[in-house]
């Protein structure tokens, strides 16, 4: 919804919609132990949840049809100001896909319940989203997504 918002092409909107079933795909290489932890991650386990993207993308790789996904998958964890991973790519230089990909996936994270955390509702989501605008957000994209949840009205 947050392409269409932004006025992206059917194709590349379809582009996203795979990717954001697929994006953590590599998460299935990752421990378990590590994964659903109840506590904060040391700096070993960090290292390891940030391989994921990779493993991610490198599965399907040799999948013809979803080649022009991977780039997507791959940098679903930039930074717009470049302190994501894998490799530190800084605004633009991260896929417009990858940073729309990046919003809705922070925001579900936030509003879901986790191993060590229960859910944010969606006001103090859309809050922590705006306070990660710039830093990890892509500050444009993000107001169009906070205004697009505000305008279908947030509860809670």
């Amino acid at each position: 919804r947050l392409a269409r918002e932004l006025g992206v092409s059917e194709k590349r909107s379809a582009r996203i919609k795979v990717a954001s079933l697929l994006h953590d795909l590599g998460k299935l290489g990752v421990d378990e132990k590590i994964l659903f932890k109840k506590g904060k991650l040391d700096e070993r386990e960090f290292e390891e949840i940030k391989k994921h993207p990779h493993w991610g993308s490198d599965a399907v790789k040799h999948l013809y049809f979803l080649k022009d996904i991977i780039p997507i998958m791959a940098d679903h964890h930039e930074n717009f100001d470049g302190s994501g991973y894998p490799r530190g790519a800084r605004g633009t230089e991260i896929p417009a896909e990858s940073r729309i990909l990046s919003i809705a996936d922070a925001y579900e994270a936030l509003t879901a319940d986790r191993p060590y955390r229960k859910g944010f509702s969606k006001k103090e989501a859309l809050k922590i989203l705006d306070d990660e605008k710039g830093r990890k957000l892509d500050p444009r994209m993000t107001d169009v997504f906070i205004k697009m949840i505000k305008e279908a009205g947030v509860k809670g």
